[in-house]
This record gives C-alpha cells, structure tokens and sequence, in this order.
C-alpha cells in the first residue's frame, strides 16, 4: 500500500466518519443506526417533501414568489433561464417557453404541472396580452423591485447566459483540441473567447460528418449540412433564436463584437464538409487535395482574422495569404498524422493519387499495412519525407505573415504554427510509422516550448531566416 493511500485512511474526515458510519462509493456518509429509527427518518423525510411539493401545488403563485424573493443570485439565475427560452429575442415568453424555463431550475420544476402552470402564467400576465415580460415576472415575484434594479438584474442574466455560453465553449475546445487551445490561453481574453466559439462552430460541423453521431447515409449527411447552411445564414442575419443552442450563442455574440467577419471562410467550411460526404474519397492530384485543405482548414484562419487583429499599417487582405498558408500547412500535419487512423477506420486515404504513385506506393499497401500493422517500406518513407517538405514549406509563408498580425495575436498563432510542426517531427523520430504509431506532442513539451516562443516574439523574430 502507497503512502499516498496510507495518508488518506489516516485523515480526519475518514476517521470521523468511520465513527459514525461508513462512507460509500461515492464518498457520502452513511450514518449507522438502528433499523426502526432508519425507517422511522425515510418516513419523516417522506411526509416532508410529500408536504413541500402540495405547498407548490396548492399555490404555485405564492411559492415562485417566495423562491424567487430569496435574492437577487435567484432572481439572476431565473433570469439566465428566461434568456435562454426568449427565442425570439424579444423580452418575452410564450406559456410553453416559461414551462421548459421552469422546469430547468430546480427548485421550481414542480410548478411545470398543466393547472400550476396555467395558474402561473395567468398571474404573471398582468396586461393580458398573451405574453409573459420580464418586468411583469419580476414584479410580482420581488414586489416593490425598483425598475432600474430589474434591468439591471435583466442585463446582468443576458451577460451571465453569454458567458455561460462561451464557457461551453471553452470546455468543448480544450476537450478536443489540446494543442489549439493551448495556443488560446496566450491571447487576450475577449480573443480567446471568440476563437473557442469559431472552434464550437467547426467541430460541431466536422461532426456531421466525421463525428461519433455522424448522420448514416450520404444523403443524411447532404441534408443535415444543408440545414447547417441555412442556420448560419439565420445566425448572421441576426434573426429569431429558435432553434439555435447555447454554443450558437457564444457564436452571434461573437459576430457582435468582431464585426469584420467574413460569412464566405464559414460556408467554404461547409463546402469543404460535403466533399467529405463519398464513401470513397479521393484526391487524385494535390490541386484537388489543396481546395479540401482550404475548405476545411485555411477557412479557419480567414475566420479568425478579424479576431486576432492586425499590426498597424497592415490590412485584413494583406495578411490572408499567410493565414491561409497556416490552414493548409495545419491540415496537411493532420492527414499525415491521420494516415492510419483513417484507413483503418474509414478506409480513406487523403493523400494525392498522382504522390503514391510517383513512390511506388499503392492504396492497397496503405490499407492493409494500416490494419494488419508491417514494416514501413523504403518508398512510403520517402512520400512522407515529401509531404513533410511540402508543409514545412507552408509553415515558412506562413511565419512570414506572423509580424503582421496584431501584438496580442502573434505569440498564439506562432505557438500552434510551432506546436505542429513538433509533430511532423514526432512522425520522423517515430520512423515515418505513422500507420501504427501516433504522432503527438507531450504537454511538458509543449510547455518547454513557450519561453523561447514568447521571446521570438518580443525581439521580432518571426519571419526571419
């Protein structure tokens, strides 16, 4: 037995509760006691929840006012609800959107009864027009609230649901993307926000059609980036919420506060998707494989752009070429990280027809080395040594671009430019066995590496040979 495990048997709380009772998998107490007083205390604690639930029932007005008049943290959180079932944006609820509101919040779910409901919707609309508003629910559930208080509390709830927005955001982001959301932690915060929403919106398209829940059949996947299409030309018209989730939300705010965004980078993306969609893909000359790399990943860098910001004296549409470089040189690290992952799980190869056979290289080789495992052969070496070179080359246009974006902007962008092409090396280090062996890069490397970034970055030092 560890000493680690030797402390925690010896701590006070475990010994404290091995007086009382025992402690059970999840680490709660259970409290020895005789069996007729245990069911002596379930029966109490029957009567007193039974008794809870009829006050609420008996008088579901009166107990949404004294739930919600407790204070001004319960009224925000109510609030945060009513925020997020406004669908239309236009302060007001429907009897259906204030039930799903109610019926989130703890405390008040069981007011989502039909006659409780009913009764609730009839005291909250007090101008009989149908319609519940914000004011009218804070009015009657805090009384003498001042209206300057209620707005308040209304425009602090529309802050707190958006950033509970960006949050999922950022949880999504860090999830998925490791290496990328490293890079975001060295922006500015309002940055940092904005890039997790773009990444939500990206991933959550990628998995249309390459995600765990990916539609099942090719016309499925058309519809569902169909429909994807037309949600991303409601979200930036700026139109109803309906239908829109809490990551969408993140995402329109984020259009609000970067208005420079481009709508095109976004359906490129969606594009780039589609020409996912064949059982068999492929790409027979790198011209081919080139637009797929833009769609999917130069998109990326067009979208995040406006967010990053550029150095004075530079425009957005001189420094999208090195942006654009980024996204291909990004994408090409992933398709060779990939080469085994995706043959053996989605018989796919990305790699242009027109390189294998300059090398010698089948598909079939590809296939089954990927799935029955072998040696890497002299030629397959050689395609990734050019492949290899082929990013390296785009990592280089793109470092060129790095002293064009703004200060705040350049350290992250040149970290996940720096970080990716750890991997490339990785694959040499790993033999070019990228069919067995995956190429990452270890935390505590990605960490040594932030020192030296940080002062290329603040002598200038991008771009220079």
């Amino acid at each position: 037995m560890s000493l680690t495990v030797l402390t925690a048997l010896s701590s006070p709380l475990v010994l404290t509760a091995a007086a009382l009772g025992t402690l059970d998998g999840c680490g709660r107490l259970v409290v020895n006691m005789p069996r007729v007083l245990e069911l002596q205390y379930a029966y109490a604690k029957r009567i007193m929840s039974k008794g809870s639930q009829q006050t609420g029932a008996s008088d579901p007005v009166g107990f949404l006012r004294e739930q919600v008049m407790e204070s001004d943290k319960y009224r925000y959180n109510v609030l945060k609800l009513f925020v997020k079932y406004d669908t239309d944006n236009d302060g007001k609820l429907t009897k259906e959107q204030l039930k799903a509101a109610l019926k989130e919040f703890p405390a008040l779910d069981k007011l989502c009864g039909t006659e409780s409901t009913e009764s609730v919707y009839t005291a909250l609309d007090t101008d009989a027009d149908g319609m519940i508003d914000y004011n009218e629910f804070l009015s009657l559930s805090a009384g003498d609230l001042r209206l300057s208080t209620a707005d308040a509390l209304l425009e602090s709830a529309k802050v707190g649901y958006v950033s509970d927005s960006y949050e999922e955001c950022k949880t999504l982001t860090a999830e998925y993307a490791k290496t990328f959301y490293l890079a975001t932690l060295a922006m500015e915060d309002a940055k940092a926000k904005a890039t997790w929403a773009i990444y939500a919106w990206c991933r959550r398209v990628d998995e249309i059609v390459d995600g765990d829940t990916a539609a099942q059949t090719p016309e499925e996947m058309q519809e569902m980036l169909d429909e994807w299409m037309e949600r991303l030309d409601r979200m930036w018209a700026g139109r109803s919420r309906k239908g829109l989730d809490q990551y969408d939300i993140a995402f329109v705010d984020m259009l609000q506060q970067f208005p420079g965004s481009d709508i095109e980078p976004y359906r490129d993306m969606v594009k780039g998707m589609m020409m996912d969609i064949p059982d068999k893909v492929v790409y027979k000359t790198w011209d081919d494989l080139y637009l797929y790399c833009y769609r999917v990943a130069s998109t990326v860098g067009l979208m995040t752009l406006p967010v990053m910001g550029t150095a004075d004296g530079v425009t957005l549409e001189e420094a999208r070429d090195p942006a654009v470089s980024l996204g291909i040189a990004l994408q090409i690290t992933n398709i060779l990280r990939d080469v085994g992952e995706d043959a053996r799980d989605r018989d796919r190869i990305y790699l242009p027809v027109e390189d294998l056979e300059r090398f010698g290289v089948t598909e079939e080789y590809i296939l089954k080395t990927a799935k029955e495992g072998g040696e890497v052969s002299e030629g397959y070496r050689e395609l990734m040594k050019f492949e290899i070179d082929r990013a390296m080359a785009y990592y280089d246009q793109a470092e060129k671009g790095i002293p064009m974006l703004s200060p705040g902007a350049q350290l992250p962008v040149g970290l996940a430019a720096e970080l990716y092409k750890e991997i490339l090396g990785q694959i040499v280090e790993n033999g070019y066995d990228n069919f067995n062996k995956r190429a990452f890069v270890s935390k505590e490397r990605k960490l040594l590496s932030l020192p030296a970034l940080w002062l290329k970055t603040v002598t200038g030092g991008w771009g220079k040979e």
